[in-house]
């Protein structure tokens, strides 16, 4: 199924272009530099030789930090998305409305290209048209759709997977939509670890035949080999989740399977609730301010995350501006 590029340029999904200029992007540019888009960096990461590492974020906070620490990419799982902006399980009880809004207060304090895990879609073909043209617009720098079946029953860990077919048609809906063409598109796919292995591979390549950009594997359960024989049927950039620690150090490997980008799971997120949980309870139970002191961020990085110089920055050019424009103002009346 392939929607007609005019349906979805009319009336029925007015669209306001982004200009790929946030806050972040604005802090750190420098005067006269020529700044990349996210979705560029993002591209020149899937054409690329070396395969990185992601930073697997959960809010604007996480996302700062992982930049102080050059990492070249973020994702933003569902999971942790929904733990973190609503406090609520990996179920289906979010919407794109939810998503887009957690995206965008990301997206906002960075120029790191943040990829999103965005479900399924949110529904099928239709509800993927939406899902995409909310996420473009709100300025990510790429967007996965998975082939899980959803919505997930309480209590069950392997959900399985949808018809090959309807799958097909929600990239398609997807890769229509988009547009700008440099917005990549991540056929996400959990066959691997669902189905026999020729069945997944036939998946795969129907996956790859829609025009997406890269495919991810949700699991390699039977390591090296399931990379080795996804990259037999498709030259499309390879990103790994929830891989093996040890594979990073199998690099050549990794470049001869055209694996691009890495992630270890969500271990930012789970650290940083139970360093919470911790400190909540050791004050609680009588500790003071001051025995927290080594499990506590020193003030230069506490102002280094929140853009303190930065804003200073700002604050006096444009002070200073505002002062040279009052002085062309009494010129001109005098």
């Amino acid at each position: 199924m392939i929607i007609p590029s005019t349906f979805l340029r009319g009336h029925i999904l007015p669209r306001v272009q982004s200009s790929n200029v946030t806050l972040g992007l604005a802090l750190q540019r420098k005067e006269g530099e020529n700044v990349t888009s996210p979705r560029e960096n993002f591209r020149s990461i899937l054409t690329g030789k070396t395969p990185i590492l992601a930073a697997n974020i959960f809010d604007p906070l996480s996302a700062r930090i992982a930049q102080i620490l050059e990492y070249e990419v973020y994702v933003l799982s569902g999971s942790v998305s929904k733990g973190s902006a609503l406090n609520m399980p990996d179920l289906v009880l979010t919407n794109i409305s939810d998503l887009v809004a957690h995206a965008q207060r990301i997206i906002q304090t960075t120029r790191v290209p943040l990829m999103v895990d965005a479900e399924d879609g949110f529904g099928g073909p239709v509800n993927v048209v939406r899902t995409i043209a909310d996420l473009e617009n709100a300025g990510v720098a790429a967007i996965e759709i998975e082939d899980n079946f959803v919505p997930k029953s309480f209590g069950v860990s392997r959900p399985g997977v949808i018809p090959t077919d309807m799958h097909v048609a929600k990239l398609q809906a997807a890769i229509s939509t988009r547009s700008a063409p440099t917005l990549p598109i991540v056929a996400r796919t959990a066959a691997l670890g669902e189905c026999p292995l020729d069945e997944a591979l036939h998946r795969i390549t129907a996956y790859a035949e829609t025009g997406v950009d890269a495919i991810m594997l949700a699991s390699v359960p039977r390591g090296q080999e399931d990379i080795e024989a996804v990259h037999s049927i498709t030259d499309l950039p390879l990103c790994i989740l929830n891989s093996e620690i040890s594979i990073r150090e199998h690099r050549h490997f990794l470049i001869r399977n055209n694996v691009k980008i890495l992630m270890l799971g969500n271990p930012t997120y789970a650290a940083t609730v139970q360093t919470l949980y911790d400190v909540l309870l050791r004050l609680r139970e009588g500790d003071t301010f001051d025995s927290l002191a080594e499990r506590l961020a020193s003030r230069d990085l506490l102002q280094r995350v929140i853009h303190t110089d930065e804003y200073i920055a700002l604050q006096e050019l444009y002070s200073k501006q505002k002062t040279i424009d009052g002085d062309k103002e009494d010129h001109t009346r005098s």
